[in-house]
């Protein structure tokens, strides 16, 4: 039997013709329902229970949608206020921090002078009591001359009576002078403790200040090591070798722009004492310590570790996936990170603007050089803030999101290269929230 006349038996079987009696008023009235009218009937009522489960359906999706949606704005306006206060406190405890090194360097300034004044101190005390101990001797030679001259008199005493009177009236100018010598004698030996004193507390103010020197010193090297290993935790979470990220990989415009020069004759600091050349190798050693420690913080300030908008959510993670028009697999050399039509764009480190304008698929576009081989960029953007050849600031503005060029919807391409490669932002990204808590934990301990 065919499909046809299997279905009309179930139709038939179903829906076969129906008499309808109807009585009013001792009268029957009958009602004939044949099967098309049947067939009619069900089907409109079949048609108006599906739309009735559609028409639910589609209202609970909607609102189900609708509440995502609230919930997902709320979360986002409790990150970024959270965002916004984590960066006020890490700005202060920047300040701070900068505040105390230019303290401690100052206090290092005002210690090695006040060295240098104690030092004069004592080599003026030095030659007071070497004229001291000259004078000590003379009084001794003449003590010695005056007893050959009493002696001398004696015998002349005993010998010459006739001269009684003469040798009487010298004895007592020689008890005179003698008197006068003894008064100078024990006047230059009390002068000689009282300097001798002031030069043993003048030694030992020389040597507590080498010592809170030593303690000084200490500190700022034990700081500066920490802070060195902070920074090469995050040079570390980038992804990228050190040597590549310190290297002077920058073009002579870019770097011209950026750093300032410095300069001077060369004055070569000579030691007097041993002290002063240990405290001189010791604050050699911490100079280079923060030599380092500011090249690192050079690097740190100059990396793109900055969040490029607010308010994002990553729709397509750099690396390997379907190209979004053609489903075929491809290579992502950026990250997109999607939010609402016109959002902020901000530049993710300082540095020099090199391209601003349409560039094929990437529609408008800025790229920025951050110098040491460093550079990103900011695809599919709606307008273009900046010039070519501006310098810009960390979290400058430097266009609104958009859709342009060879995009889906609205979102921001974002590209980090390192000598011309790409690498993946997300690193740098994470890496720049580490740096965020570590400030933050340092606050929080203070």
């Amino acid at each position: 039997m065919s499909l046809v006349g299997h279905f009309k038996l179930i139709i038939e079987k179903w829906f076969p013709d129906r008499e309808i009696l109807v009585r009013s008023n001792d009268s029957v009235t009958q009602v004939r329902l044949g099967r098309r009218r049947q067939l009619v009937v069900g089907a409109f009522g079949a048609l108006t229970i599906v739309w009735t489960v559609c028409a639910t359906g589609v209202g609970y999706y909607f609102s189900h949608r609708l509440s995502m949606r609230e919930e997902q704005l709320f979360r986002s306006e409790m990150a970024y206020s959270e965002l916004v206060n984590r960066v006020a406190e890490s700005q202060k405890k920047f300040s701070e921090i900068t505040s105390q090194m230019e303290d401690t360097h100052h206090n290092l300034l005002n210690m090695a002078e006040k060295n240098l004044k104690l030092q004069e101190r004592v080599q003026d005390f030095s030659l007071k009591l070497a004229d001291s101990e000259k004078e000590k001797g003379r009084i001794s030679a003449l003590r010695s001359s005056m007893d050959n001259q009493m002696n001398a008199l004696g015998q002349q005493i005993d010998g010459l009576t006739n001269r009684n009177i003469a040798l009487r009236d010298e004895l007592e100018t020689v008890e005179t002078v003698m008197t006068r010598v003894m008064r100078e004698r024990d006047q230059a030996i009390t002068r000689s403790k009282i300097l001798q004193g002031e030069l043993a507390q003048a030694h030992q103010r020389i040597t507590d200040l080498h010592t809170v020197q030593k303690q000084a010193l200490e500190r700022v090297a034990a700081h500066a090591g920490s802070s060195i290993a902070d920074l090469k935790s995050v040079l570390k979470m980038t992804g990228v070798p050190i040597k590549e990220l310190t290297g002077d990989a920058m073009t002579g415009d870019v770097k011209r722009v950026l750093d300032a020069g410095v300069g001077g004759p060369f004055i070569q600091f000579e030691p007097e004492t041993p002290e002063d050349e240990l405290f001189m190798n010791a604050a050699l050693a911490v100079g280079n310590r923060m030599d380092q420690l500011a090249s690192l913080q050079k690097v740190i300030n100059r990396l793109p570790l900055g969040e490029p908008t607010e308010n994002y959510y990553v729709s397509s993670n750099f690396g390997k996936r379907k190209d979004p028009f053609n489903g075929k697999w491809s290579f992502h050399s950026g990250v997109d990170l999607a939010a609402p039509m016109k959002t902020p764009i901000y530049s993710t480190a300082p540095g020099v603007v090199v391209h601003a304008g349409w560039t094929g698929g990437y529609g408008k576009m800025v790229e920025i050089d951050h110098g040491n081989g460093l550079k990103t960029r900011y695809g599919h953007l709606m307008k273009v803030l900046v010039k070519k050849g501006q310098k810009v600031k960390y979290q400058e503005v430097v266009a609104l999101m958009g859709s342009t060029g060879r995009s889906t919807g609205s979102h921001v391409h974002y590209e980090v290269l390192l000598h011309g490669k790409q690498i993946d932002p997300i690193k740098f990204i994470k890496a720049g929230q580490y740096v965020f808590k570590i400030k933050q934990d340092t606050n929080e301990h203070k």
